[in-house]
């Protein structure tokens, strides 16, 4: 059912809904009220000429124990409500599933910490970029951290909203109730590339669910990804297109085209490089990118400043830069 809002998939964004629509109904009841009554008065007993004489009310110690008492208890009862629904929306219940979030610019990455083996060996110490999966009906905890500058991760249909930040550990749990994928949103400006800071949850039935645990294709009549396919969609998971592009355009950093038929690079913190001088040219510019992937830092391309781009080292595996690297070898390709 459509609304004006996302329906909530969790049975706490339901109740906090709820608080958050009886305030609105009391507002509205209490602000139509009030204002009716001031008109009504005004209109009732406003003077009707220069004779007209207007009674003098000094006080009413009923009516102002009235309007003392019947808003404080109507005060109390939105406290009671809301901190029962505050303190359960902060206190993870202990059986969580915890999952390791880092944010960094611009994108999101997710590591499964299931020392126990709780579902099997292939799972903990897992990292996923910007697409999380998780079982329906499972409590699962963020513990968050970022790598870099403010964040703020929000998830609209489980009404969780917390700041990522790199000073210190966030927390915030939930339990969706319902298959299905949901947008995650950066909500704290932190850079140009802010607003492609995407990602998704997707609540897993048990037997999809299983065959992410086996890596199996989400959907068995899926084909499994070339490794041009996954290089490209890896790229775009980790957001790389926000600071390197595809088609020569200079941004926050250096473009990907013509990368593989480098002959040299100029650097501001190392000496430069000769590409072809080992004689083996595109295995050095392999190396090189795998290098620039995992500690940026350590080659500083001429012309770009420092700091901008995070180190992957343990959050992309060797294989899947292989497959990057394979990818923009396919670019380079296309360009023949």
């Amino acid at each position: 059912m459509s609304s004006w809002i996302p329906d909530s998939v969790t049975e706490l964004g339901g109740r906090a809904d709820m608080v958050q629509l009886w305030l609105i109904i009391l507002m509205v009841f209490w602000f139509v009220a009030c204002n009716g009554a001031m008109i009504y008065f005004l209109m009732k007993y406003k003077r009707k000429g220069p004779d007209d004489k207007v009674l003098a009310v000094r006080g009413n110690h009923l009516l102002e124990i009235v309007w003392t008492v019947v808003p404080s208890i109507i005060v109390i009862i939105i406290f009671v409500a809301g901190i029962g629904v505050w303190t359960d929306l902060r206190t993870p219940p202990d059986d969580s599933f915890e999952i390791r979030v880092r944010g960094q610019k611009w994108s999101w990455s997710f590591e499964y910490i299931d020392p126990d083996h709780e579902y099997g060996e292939n799972l903990d110490g897992r990292i996923v970029p910007a697409d999380l999966y998780v079982p329906v009906g499972r409590n699962i905890r963020f513990n968050m951290k970022s790598n870099d500058v403010l964040h703020s991760m929000f998830i609209p249909e489980f009404r969780v909203k917390e700041d990522v930040v790199p000073s210190m550990f966030t927390h915030l749990w939930f339990r969706a109730e319902v298959p299905g994928s949901y947008n995650i949103f950066c909500t704290e400006y932190c850079g140009d590339k802010h607003s492609g800071m995407l990602g998704k949850v997707h609540v897993l039935d048990e037997a999809t669910w299983e065959r992410f645990i086996n890596n199996e294709p989400l959907d068995p009549r899926d084909r499994p990804l070339t490794p041009v396919e996954s290089g490209e969609n890896l790229y775009v998971k980790h957001n790389c297109k926000g600071c390197h592009s595809v088609d020569g355009t200079t941004t926050i950093g250096p473009t990907f085209k013509g990368l593989m038929a480098m002959q040299s690079r100029d650097f501001s913190n190392v000496k430069a490089v000769d590409f072809t001088a080992d004689g083996n040219r595109e295995a050095a510019v392999e190396n090189y990118i795998m290098q620039s992937i995992k500690q940026p830092e350590s080659q500083l391309v001429k012309g770009f400043p420092a700091g901008q781009m995070p180190a992957f080292e343990g959050i992309i595996t060797d294989n899947e830069i292989a497959d990057i690297i394979t990818y923009i070898k396919s670019l380079n390709k296309s360009e023949e």
